[in-house]
């Protein structure tokens, strides 16, 4: 290959000084010549001048005569004679009188007298017997075309003569140069351009340069290989002893186990790495197979496809399976090079491995929480759809079933906002046991979220044995838990679809497993439900409601009606409780109980309850300017709106919007939304009392609030669930109950108020015992607030009157 300092697109020393040389050399010839020809043209001129001058000296004695004697024929062979000469164009000879003879050749008509060369040469004409007496002239006109013709003759002939020595002497200025200097430097610069340096070649001093500039140049780029050959050994030196170095240290420090091998594929080195991984010390392996690593994992296949990939390639990589000294199978990710030699022979093998174990566990754990609950570690939906897939397929070979039981608790949610989520997540784990020991092995339990679970039943199909299993699941989930201290009641509701009756597919068994459950629902809770036809349509029917109730607060189709607290002690009513309704405009009017729990479980009830709060606070201000007495308004407040955050700011403007006083308004919350976060709500209370605002603990005794927490937040009154009212008169339960509750009331200084008084027995415990408020039928029912309105300014008027 061509050095690129001598490809054709660069020109050599040689060329470039012989280009210089030359150049310059025919530049000093060019101007040499130059001025030697002009000298030329100019002598040859001047010469024919001094010619022509003679000849007119040599004639001038005739030309005397015959002016003197003004003899014209005299005259006229004068001036012919003269005119014979080459170098003359015309002539001719005056007296001081008249013209006495003229003579001149054919081009004399033709040249341009103006030109400078064509001006006549005159002389004066003498008398031949007075020197100084001029008695004529002679007017003589050169040939100058003639005269240049014979001067450019002889330049062309001069410059022929210099232009051949010039070239002469360029050639051998030239060929000098070249010999001597040249021709050596090129020598010495193409034998640098191949030397080898390191094996100790210098450069050969050219010949007859051993005592000049050359052959010191030689010498001293000898001088510079020398040294450069020991500093670029003392370097080269240097850098792989730094590299040995540093791979010693690399492989001494390697967080990767690394093993080298012979040609007989025995171990000769392994680093501190691979002792810790396998737990062999060095000592313990020099010497031996690397199969004294072998697992068994990996079958002889497996090996003869890695060394193909070793002999074809040169490299290997992939997992392997080893056993530790310990007999512990680990996994490790192996990468393996094979070193040849100069003949291409395989003299080692280097293997470099890492401990995968975790990067396994990492990814087995990933590979479960794909298909599996975190919580429960049961298997999820897109597991249970695989499994049911498979089931599905075996009950079709065998003519059999497939049963699906949608769980879910009822009230679970209670106990998480009561008791925080790390309750709620162990009674789910303890339910989860106690439902496996209804479970075969060929059966599944998968978790859906929450406090949903899905049971599918394998090659059962068979209702009662089916409805067998669901009454002894609701049984053990009856049984109480026990967690910290504290004993947990749960229920459960589970709907039942049947493979293939009640659908052919995953998605339609599970969709009206859901019906079904949701029925179980509707009936009280705690029972199971088999899907039927028409509980398809109650889930659609519920759908649609959903849908519907997202328009209602846009268009206006809630109302608040109010229904009276009274006063036991004065008989008065001292104040109402917003109840939500609804008016569909084609299904009429909606039961709270089936549209609020529908609104809690969108999320609805958050806009909804703010619309409520507004709504109240506005009627209440409208009842104060009208003259009525003033009244307290009670608003309920979910646990979703009291919990989301932003009610204090809320609160506070409904009342500066609305102009009610605070003391007017009174929260009702639950015992749930009491106990989820003591901290945050003992902040939300106290900031709200600041304002003025009263609160009521709602549906008291069906919760797990406690007594440090009821003194802490220093509510004001405590409302007795109606289902304690309901039979108070003759169940002795209830009525020890309301009992206890009212005692509570009164040792914690809080008005205690009952719901649900409907008959004038219930009404006469509550006032023997020293209930505070009564609310119910039997005072006032739920009222819109034009009648209530009216109502109360007609006891008003009676009062007046009376």
């Amino acid at each position: 290959m061509l050095n690129p300092r001598l490809t054709p697109s660069k020109r050599s020393l040689l060329s470039m000084t012989l280009i210089v040389v030359g150049s310059a050399s025919l530049l000093v010839a060019a101007l040499f010549i130059f001025i030697t020809l002009a000298l030329t043209q100019w002598r040859a001129e001047d010469q024919a001048t001094q010619r022509l001058n003679e000849l007119i000296d040599s004639t001038s004695v005739m030309a005397s005569v015959a002016c003197f004697a003004n003899d014209a024929t005299l005259a006229a062979e004068t001036a012919n004679a003269l005119i014979k000469h080459s170098d003359v164009l015309s002539i001719s000879i005056h007296t001081e009188k008249a013209t006495l003879a003229s003579a001149s050749r054919a081009q004399a008509l033709l040249t341009d007298a103006s030109e400078d060369k064509t001006v006549p040469l005159t002389r004066a004409i003498h008398s031949p017997f007075d020197a100084t007496e001029k008695i004529g002239e002679i007017l003589v006109t050169p040939n100058w075309p003639e005269i240049q013709k014979t001067v450019r003759a002889d330049v062309r002939h001069a410059a022929t003569i210099l232009i051949l020595l010039a070239t002469g002497i360029v050639g051998v200025i030239g060929a000098v140069i070249t010999w001597l200097v040249v021709r050596p430097v090129k020598s010495i610069s193409d034998r640098l351009h191949v030397i080898n340096a390191s094996a100790g070649e210098t450069l050969k001093v050219p010949a007859a340069h051993a005592k000049n500039e050359l052959g010191r140049l030689v010498e001293d780029i000898n001088d510079l290989l020398g040294r450069l050959q020991i500093e670029h050994a003392s370097q080269l030196q240097r850098v792989v002893t730094e590299k040995l170095s540093l791979a010693a240290e690399v492989f001494k420090n390697s967080q990767e186990g690394i093993m080298i091998t012979n040609q007989q594929n025995e171990i000769i080195t392994v680093n501190r790495a691979f002792s810790q991984i396998t737990g062999y010390s060095e000592e313990e392996v020099i010497g031996k197979n690397p199969s004294i690593l072998a697992s068994g994992r990996q079958n002889k296949d497996f090996y003869t496809k890695m060394w193909n990939a070793l002999l074809s390639r040169g490299f290997w990589k992939g997992e392997l399976w080893n056993r530790r000294k310990n007999g512990e199978i680990i996994p490790k990710w192996f990468s393996i090079n094979t070193v040849k030699n100069e003949a291409g022979e395989i003299v080692n093998h280097v293997a470099i491995f890492s401990d995968i174990s975790e990067r396994k566990k990492s990814e087995e754990r990933i590979e479960f929480l794909a298909h599996h609950d975190p919580l429960t570690q049961l298997p999820n939906r897109l597991l249970l759809r695989d499994r049911f897939s498979n089931a599905c397929a075996s009950a079709l070979r065998e003519s059999s079933g497939i049963t699906l039981m949608f769980i879910d608790l009822d009230n679970f949610k209670n106990i998480n906002d009561s008791f925080g989520h790390h309750a709620g997540d162990k009674l789910l784990t303890a339910m989860v046991e106690r439902l496996r020991s209804f479970i075969r092995e060929a059966d599944t339990i998968s978790r859906q979220g929450g406090d949903e679970f899905i049971v599918m039943l394998a090659n059962i199909r068979e209702p009662e044995v089916v409805a067998r299993i669901a009454e002894n699941i609701l049984n053990a989930l009856a049984a109480p838990f026990t967690f910290e201290g504290n004993t947990f009641a749960v229920s459960a509701s589970i709907g039942i679809t049947l493979f293939p009756d009640d659908g052919k597919d995953f998605d339609a068994l599970l969709r009206n497993a859901d019906a079904a459950m949701y029925d179980a629902k509707s009936r009280g809770k705690n029972t199971y439900r088999f899907f039927t036809e028409a509980m398809s349509g109650d889930a659609k029917e519920r759908l649609h409601l959903q849908i519907d109730l997202r328009k209602a607060l846009e268009n206006a189709e809630f109302q608040l009606h109010y229904q009276g607290q009274i006063d036991l002690a004065s008989g008065e009513m001292i104040g109402v409780e917003a109840l939500l309704r609804w008016h569909h405009p084609t299904l009429g009017e909606i039961s709270p109980a089936h549209f609020i729990p529908l609104a809690e479980d969108c999320g609805l009830i958050v806009p909804i309850g703010q619309w409520v709060l507004e709504e109240a606070c506005r009627q209440g201000a409208q009842w104060r300017a009208s003259g009525l007495p003033p009244l307290v308004i009670a608003v309920n407040i979910s646990a979703l709106q009291f919990n989301r955050g932003g009610l204090v700011e809320h609160i506070e403007n409904a009342l500066r919007q609305s102009g009610l006083p605070a003391r007017q308004l009174e929260i009702e919350i639950t015992e749930s939304v009491l106990m989820r976060n003591l901290h945050g709500t003992l902040e939300t209370i106290q900031r709200l009392k600041k304002l003025g605002v009263q609160f009521a603990i709602d549906d008291f005794g069906t919760g797990y609030s406690s007594l440090s927490s009821l003194k802490t937040m220093k509510v004001n009154k405590l409302k007795i669930d109606q289902s304690f009212v309901r039979d108070i008169d003759h169940d002795a339960d209830d009525l020890a109950i309301v009992r206890a509750i009212i005692q509570l009331g009164k040792t914690l200084q809080l008005r205690v108020i009952a719901e649900g008084v409907e008959t004038f027995e219930q009404l006469s415990i509550l006032k023997k015992h020293g209930c505070d408020e009564v609310q119910g039928y039997y005072f006032c029912r739920p009222l819109p607030p034009e009648s209530l309105q009216a109502l109360l300014m007609a006891r008003k008027t009676s009062d007046t009157k009376s």
